[in-house]
């Protein structure tokens, strides 16, 4: 586990991944393949990020998942699943400010979509119908599958 959340949670951590919102990696995509094909591709790629942008924007508006910068980490332990802000050093990634705190009673589901080229989804979905809405970075998917697997997904 590279990140530890332990002493924040006040409870040994049993599974955590780094998340950004939803859309994020295709809006990085989209902004990384104009970068170096030209004014004419500049131009798709301004287009596209601004799409990726919208769907973001979209998917943030149907689901309760709160509010967040880039980077996230999301923190499971045997009480509670824990968003907390993240930091990401020129090395490292730092834990920051605790962004929302849920017991984990309150879990209905985990579920990990495949993603295809960009960042897999990853959907957490309480009892009351509420979910949040996140995406994973591809190097991060194996501590996702943990995640899954310890809230019961």
């Amino acid at each position: 586990m590279a990140l530890d959340a332990s002493s924040m949670l006040s409870s040994p951590q049993l599974a955590g991944v780094k998340v950004n919102p939803r859309g994020a990696g295709k809006s990085k995509a989209a902004n990384f393949s104009g970068m170096y094909a030209g004014v004419v591709g500049a131009g798709i790629s301004a287009a596209a990020g601004m799409k990726a942008e919208h769907k973001q924007q979209q998917i943030a508006a149907g689901s309760e998942t709160p509010k967040f910068g880039r980077l996230a980490y999301l923190a499971v332990t045997e009480d509670e699943v824990a968003l907390i802000d993240a930091n990401a050093g020129s090395l490292t990634v730092h834990l920051g400010e605790m962004i929302a705190r849920i017991p984990r009673s309150e879990v209905a589901s985990a579920e990990l979509g495949g993603g295809g080229i960009y960042s897999p989804p990853l959907t957490i979905t309480f009892a009351s119908g509420d979910s949040w809405q996140l995406e994973v970075p591809r190097p991060s998917k194996k501590h996702a599958k943990q995640v899954v697997q310890v809230l019961g997904g």
